[in-house]
């Protein structure tokens, strides 16, 4: 049964005024950002460094005391500390890259602001401003007595994501690759995916110039010379003011592709996938060429849309290499849907975090919508009828015209409820809104260290599969057939062992090594997916319909997260049959 479609752009023209009217609540200040290290600080990491340099502040460079008698009038900012304090400060305590120790007694009249270090004896001491605090800490240098932010290193979690081997020039924002060296995801149907060729980045004053031309070499055997092997993806892009500004730009792309790419990084996928043998994603051929118009909001929002008009190919999983497990076969890739699409989509990103790599408060959301028109034929998963409620179709499939309109929700928000402890809860919602079935490459799932851990990833739980949408068919590769899924998450996490994996040496500070505090971290998940169409309680609802909160499945777990690496045990709730299940994490659960 096809579903009846009426194509309209409404649905994006409301997201463009919802996201403009987000943009116009930035706070005013972001206005008056140059596109400079400082506009890409922490909130909390400017305001220190505002206070470090202002005339009246005292400056301390190493070990500060204040013993039980002393009062100190004034601000006081301490370099590099440790910082004791017994006594009184009759201003505001600025601790960059130090730790803060209060006796019993001690007293800060004001604001307390503290990066890079712990807070210790807080709870016996009297603080009458706000404490600020940011984990990270600060990189910097003196010139004269005042103190200059550098820049941060962008966190990849790809080690090998990233090589260049030779330069024209780079100066600030401003750079040239003659030849840039790359590599994507790794995984089962290209192995090492290397992407090369010149790109170079200008920061005039009025904006930026960005342009990319690479090649793609696929090495996963056998390497041939044709689409399987080469491809190509090239990209231009301009854009009109900063930090707030309009971007236009262009992109060709001869590429594979993931699905359900919001489940997991492509760093864990791909260490997953050269070490383990596990690929927790499915892929397919990406061929053709877009338009995009994105809204920059500095770095705290941006709204995008895309036209493009691309070939969707099927593609094989070719047995690359991995360093345990070699003698096991891969899962295979799933058969997906092949044909011409023209595709329509809204991508909307909020982010009020402190700092990106290390969320101590505020919200992230991504929403996207994605309007599908074009030529397909259905070689993917089958498409469940009230006539064939479990058989694949009779007839060889036949290229047929397809519609649809599909969406993802991913809302997310971190909360300090302490110096060293936080609350952190995360909602996801996605899948079919109105049009035909959804395209193979466009279901979803539930299930595995991404989104439920207490279950195996693709694993076929029951008749009604709430995790992928079987209906208890097994197919070549166990792909995603869900039209819809809902997923909640919740973590509570605070220090374990504080300071352990720390290098904060006075000679070293710049090169913290790991930096990183241990936490532990205690978490729950619930979720499921289902099927649009007539409702028959168990794995089909209504397209206004939703399924009772009883029938998600859950799970519990606790974990050791060390800023880099996490170790996790959980245990499915909803299926006592299923084991105590133990993973890892290359990044933060969400």
């Amino acid at each position: 049964m096809r579903r009846s479609v009426r194509r309209s752009t409404g649905s994006h023209i409301a997201s463009c005024l919802f996201a403009l009217s987000v943009f116009h609540s930035l706070r005013a200040e972001a206005q008056q950002l140059s596109d400079t290290v400082g506009s890409r600080l922490s909130p909390v990491a400017r305001g220190a460094i505002a206070r470090y340099n202002a005339p009246a502040t005292r400056r301390i460079a190493g070990a500060f005391d204040v013993p039980a008698t002393t009062v100190i009038t004034g601000d006081v900012a301490v370099l590099n500390g440790p910082v004791t304090i017994a006594g009184r400060i009759q201003g505001s305590l600025i601790a960059i890259n130090s730790d803060v120790r209060f006796a019993p007694g001690a007293r800060v009249d004001q604001q307390l602001i503290v990066i890079g270090g712990d807070i210790y004896g807080q709870e016996s001491a009297q603080v009458g401003g706000e404490l600020l605090r940011q984990v990270e800490l600060l990189r910097y240098h003196i010139d004269g007595e005042r103190i200059v932010a550098e820049n941060e290193p962008v966190y990849d979690d790809s080690w090998w994501q990233r090589h260049h081997l030779k330069h024209a020039f780079r100066h600030g924002e401003a750079y040239t690759d003659f030849f840039y060296l790359a590599s994507h995801a790794y995984n089962r149907v290209e192995g090492w995916s290397i992407v090369a060729g010149p790109r170079f980045e200008r920061a005039p004053d009025w904006g930026k110039i960005n342009v990319e031309a690479f090649a793609v070499v696929r090495t996963a055997d056998p390497v041939r010379w044709g689409e399987g092997t080469l491809g190509h993806d090239a990209k231009a892009e301009v854009q009109f003011g900063k930090p707030l500004g309009v971007a236009v730009g262009g992109r060709a792309f001869d590429v594979v592709a993931p699905t359900e790419s919001w489940q997991m990084g492509d760093g864990e996928v791909g260490l997953a996938s050269a070490l383990f043998r596990r690929d927790y994603r499915d892929y397919y051929g990406r061929h053709g060429g877009e338009l995009f118009l994105r809204l920059q909001g500095g770095n705290d929002a941006d709204l995008t849309t895309t036209f493009s008009d691309e070939q969707w190919g099927d593609r094989r999983d070719r047995n690359p290499w991995s360093l345990f497990r070699g003698g096991e076969p891969w899962r295979p890739n799933p058969q997906m849907d092949v044909g011409t699409m023209h595709l329509l989509t809204t991508r909307l990103r909020v982010d009020t975090r402190e700092r990106e790599g290390s969320p101590l408060a505020g919200w992230y959301l991504t929403m996207e919508l994605e309007s599908g028109a074009g030529q397909l034929t259905r070689f993917g998963a089958p498409l469940f009828t009230p006539d064939a409620p479990l058989a694949f179709p009779a007839v060889i499939p036949r290229p047929e015209s397809v519609r649809y309109t599909r969406g993802l929700f991913d809302l997310r928000r971190f909360n300090r409820i302490s110096p060293n402890t936080n609350l952190n809860f995360r909602l996801v919602a996605g899948g079919w809104l109105g049009g035909d079935a959804l395209p193979t490459q466009r279901k979803f799932s539930v299930g595995g260290p991404g989104t439920l851990p207490g279950y195996a990833f693709r694993e076929m739980i029951g008749n009604g599969d709430a995790l992928q949408c079987s209906r208890g068919v097994v197919q070549n590769g166990s792909p995603a057939q869900c039209d819809r899924i809902a997923l909640a998450q919740i973590e509570m996490r605070s220090r374990f062992l504080a300071g352990v994996l720390r290098d904060d040496g006075p000679d070293d500070w710049w090169r913290p090594g790991l930096n990183h505090h241990a936490d532990w971290v205690l978490f729950a998940d619930a979720g499921r997916g289902w099927l649009v169409g007539p409702s028959d309680g168990s794995v089909t609802y209504g397209k206004s319909s939703l399924p009772s909160f009883g029938s998600f499945k859950s799970d519990v777990g606790l974990g050791l997260d060390f800023g880099g690496v996490g170790l996790y045990a959980t245990k499915a709730l909803a299926d006592g049959n299923e084991p105590v299940r133990f993973f890892a994490r290359l990044q933060r659960r969400f």
